[in-house]
């Protein structure tokens, strides 16, 4: 039965275009209340992913098609060497078979420039809880290195040196195909960014109530930031990845609650165990 199951999924994503209908979101199965029932005025005009950005002006962006028995979802991905994209544990659990797209803007179709990649091997965090919402990290691996082209380029990553740097006020970008509003409830077809600050721990805490020194939150006043779909995507500053989209609450994601980020800097040693990047 598992054996048809991937051979019915490896002719789906061979086709020419996917249909975004049949695309779940994938969320952890632990569903996060906050800690103070706040009550934010829900903005007017406003998407949750941001606006769509410029065609390829985000070369590291992954968009990942993956297969659980049950269903196909989305997640976001970051290419970090040209044979590994990191991501979120929970987007990679029970999952059994997925498609790596990289240089694309619409992810659904087929673009010029557009690399696709079946992928099998998954790393996740052994310490991965999603009770906790911790350690909630992987990597993917080819099966060969792929190509870098102008519209495929690997991300920064930080230095040991920023592991010290809380990022606290600092202005980043997040990124992704995820959902764009609340009321539609449906993925974006094109790539969209916000750019947002970054939170104090403490502040997030306060809100939250599970926050971890191993976490990164952005702000969600304003009715921005990541949701369902972006889930293990980027969030960069200065170029530099500083967090991976690890979760949010149940309420929605246009509410201003904060999104929470596995803190890059925390899972350095984890990365360079679990891939072939060397970080000084």
């Amino acid at each position: 039965m598992k054996s048809l199951l991937v051979l019915a999924v490896t002719l789906i994503l061979a086709q020419a275009n996917i249909d975004l209908s049949q695309i779940k979101r994938r969320q952890l199965d632990s569903q996060l209340l906050p800690k103070f029932p706040f009550t934010f005025r829900q903005p007017a005009d406003r998407i949750v992913g941001g606006s769509e950005v410029e065609r390829n002006s985000i070369p590291y962006q992954a968009a990942l098609i993956l297969v659980h028995p049950d269903y196909t979802f989305l997640c976001g991905g970051s290419l970090i060497s040209r044979k590994f994209v990191l991501t979120a544990a929970h987007c990679v659990e029970d999952v059994i078979y997925g498609e790596v797209i990289l240089g694309a803007h619409r992810f659904g179709e087929i673009e010029e420039g557009q690399l696709r990649v079946q992928v099998t091997k998954f790393h996740i965090h052994s310490g991965w809880n999603a009770s906790f919402f911790i350690n909630d990290m992987a990597t993917i691996e080819f099966d060969d290195e792929i190509e870098l082209s102008d519209k495929i380029q690997l991300v920064n990553l930080p230095s040991r040196s920023d592991v010290s740097n809380s990022f606290a006020n600092e202005r980043g970008r997040v990124s992704g195909w995820g959902i764009y509003s609340d009321e539609l409830g449906t993925l974006s077809p094109v790539l969209r960014a916000v750019d947002v600050y970054v939170m104090t721990n403490s502040d997030c805490n306060d809100l939250l109530g599970v926050i971890q020194s191993s976490h990164v939150c952005i702000s969600g006043m304003g009715g921005v930031g990541s949701c369902g779909g972006d889930s293990g995507g980027p969030f960069v500053v200065d170029n530099t990845l500083v967090g991976q989209v690890s979760f949010g609450v149940v309420l929605g994601c246009e509410l201003g609650w904060p999104s929470v980020f596995s803190r890059i800097t925390s899972f350095l040693d984890w990365i360079e165990a679990n891939s072939d990047v060397v970080i000084t």
